[in-house]
């Protein structure tokens, strides 16, 4: 395993602890995830333009993700595209990274 790919499997990790970390947090107190998740960001300027930054990031990757995925194989596809909707955006660019650099060293 490189350098590169030891990065980006520790950055998977983090995206995936992280992120869960807090959503745990904040559904145990009662928030509402799915919905809160967009209404929420929009209540302040800055929050607002986070999400939005995320979201348009979040888009340009599944293009990104959709066009090269062959080149991965379709089964790390597959595996990319569902961490990134269902666990955290954060885990699944790392893990797309990891696989395409790993990809690219084997070939």
């Amino acid at each position: 395993m490189t350098t590169r790919e030891m990065l980006y499997a520790v950055l998977v990790a983090l995206g995936i602890i992280l992120p869960m970390y807090y959503n745990i947090q904040y559904m145990g107190a009662g928030g509402n995830l799915l919905l809160d998740f967009f209404t929420v960001p929009l209540q302040s300027a800055v929050t607002a333009s986070l999400l939005f930054d995320l979201l348009i990031a979040f888009a340009a990757f599944n293009v990104l993700l959709f066009s090269e995925g062959r080149s991965l194989g379709s089964r790390n596809f597959i595996v990319c595209a569902v961490v990134s909707w269902l666990v955290a955006f954060a885990a699944g660019l790392p893990l797309f990274l990891f696989f395409r650099e790993r990809q690219k060293r084997l070939g």
